[in-house]
C-alpha cells in the first residue's frame, strides 16, 4: 500500500493498493550423490557425480578452501539426467589428509543445502631437487626479464634472479590460474592424455626444489608442472582436444599455450620456441600447436607440461594414465548413466 500527501479526501491524500499472491521458498535443495568412490592422491584430481532435486545456480565442491564448480551433465550423461551435475576436484598438493570434502548447493530462493560423500585421500612425499645457479646461466637469462624486475632489487645478477624467481613467479602463475578460471560447459577430450613423444622427464610435479649458487642455498620454490626433453625445438601435440584460450609470453613460463579441455579442466604447455595456434581455435588430441625451446627462465629446450583443475595445478602423471582415467572418471560416468 501506498499513500501521498494530496488535500483530496480531505486531506486524507490518494491511496493505492496492490494485493499479490507470494510463494516464500524455504525448502533447501536435497542432493544425492551419485558417484561411489572417491579415492585421490595428494596433489591429484577426482570426479563427483550428484544430484539435485531442483535446479540451482550456485552449486560445486568444497575441497578445503577451494571450492569446484558443478557442471550440467546433460550433455555427457544424456537428456533423462536433468539437475545432475559433474564437478572435476582436485587436492592441492599441500592438503593432505585432514582435508575436509563435501557438496554444496543454493537455489534461486537463497535455500542451501550440503551434503557429505565417502572419500579416501593417499598422502605422499614429493621429492626433492637442487638447481645449481652459475653465472653463465644468470648472464645468459638475466637481460631477458630487465623490464620484469623492479627498480631497487639489487645491483647483482643473483639478486634480480631472486626477485625473478619469488614475486614474478608467483605474478606469473597466477596469471596461467586466470587463464583457467573460466571453462566452457563441454567435456571436449576423451581418453587418456598425450605426453610430448620420445621425451625424458627432466623434473617431477611439486618437486621441492633448493636453488644453490657458489655452495649456498639462496632459495626453495616447488614445481607445478612435469619438464620433458626430447630434440630441440620437437613438435608439441595437443594432449587431448580442446579450444585454444591463451597464446603469450608469461615471464618465467616464457611463451605458454593453455587448452580449456572443458568442465575445468585445462592443459599448459610452456617454454615454447613457436605457437601455431590461436586463441579460439579447436583442436583435436594430437594435433601440433607449436615446438619446444628455451623461452622464461629455461636452462635448456624441453617442454614445462602442466594440468590445472580450475584454480588447483594437479600431477600430470594421472591423465596420462588410461587405467587412472577409467577407474577414476570414465566408470563414473558410466554408471550415472544407468541411474
Amino acid at each position: 500500500m501506498a499513500r501521498d500527501y494530496a488535500w483530496r479526501n480531505w486531506w486524507n491524500g490518494n491511496k493505492a493498493q496492490i494485493v499479490q499472491e507470494v510463494i516464500i521458498d524455504v525448502q533447501p535443495p536435497k542432493i544425492e550423490v551419485l558417484s561411489q568412490q572417491h579415492n585421490l592422491t595428494q596433489g591429484g584430481s577426482g570426479l563427483v557425480i550428484y544430484r539435485l532435486s531442483e535446479p540451482c545456480p550456485v552449486n560445486g565442491i568444497h575441497v578445503g578452501d577451494n571450492f569446484f564448480p558443478g557442471y550440467a551433465a546433460r550433455s555427457v550423461l544424456g537428456e533423462s539426467s536433468a539437475n545432475t551435475y559433474m564437478s572435476f576436484i582436485a587436492l592441492d598438493y599441500r592438503q593432505g589428509r585432514d582435508t575436509r570434502m563435501f557438496v554444496s548447493a543454493t537455489d534461486r530462493a537463497g535455500n542451501q543445502s550440503k551434503a557429505g560423500f565417502h572419500f579416501y585421500i593417499r598422502g605422499r612425499n614429493f621429492k626433492k631437487d637442487i638447481i645449481r645457479i652459475s653465472d653463465n646461466f644468470l648472464n645468459t637469462k638475466m637481460p631477458e626479464f630487465e623490464n620484469e624486475t623492479e627498480e631497487g632489487s639489487g645491483s647483482g645478477l643473483i639478486d634480480k634472479f631472486l626477485e625473478i624467481n619469488r614475486k614474478l613467479r608467483v605474478r606469473n602463475t597466477d596469471t596461467l590460474k586466470q587463464a583457467a578460471a573460466e571453462s566452457d560447459p563441454s567435456l571436449y577430450w576423451k581418453g587418456a592424455f598425450l605426453r610430448l613423444p620420445n621425451s625424458a622427464r627432466r623434473a617431477n610435479f611439486a618437486d621441492h626444489r633448493e636453488y644453490h649458487y657458489k655452495d649456498n642455498t639462496v632459495d626453495e620454490q616447488n614445481h607445478m608442472g612435469i619438464d620433458l626433453a626430447s630434440t630441440a625445438h620437437a613438435p608439441v601435440p595437443a594432449a587431448n582436444a580442446g579450444k585454444v584460450v591463451f597464446t603469450r609470453a608469461v615471464g618465467i613460463y616464457g611463451d605458454t599455450i593453455v587448452l580449456d579441455h572443458g568442465f575445468g579442466l585445462f592443459s599448459t604447455y610452456s617454454h615454447l620456441s613457436h605457437v601455431a595456434v590461436r586463441v579460439g581455435q579447436m583442436v583435436k588430441r594430437g594435433e601440433i600447436i607449436g615446438n619446444t625451446g628455451t623461452t622464461g627462465l629455461a636452462g635448456g629446450d624441453h617442454l614445462h607440461f602442466g594440468m590445472i583443475v580450475h584454480n588447483v595445478f594437479v600431477n600430470p602423471v594421472e591423465w596420462w594414465d588410461s587405467s587412472w582415467i577409467k577407474n577414476n572418471i570414465s566408470n563414473k560416468i558410466n554408471s550415472a548413466k544407468k541411474r
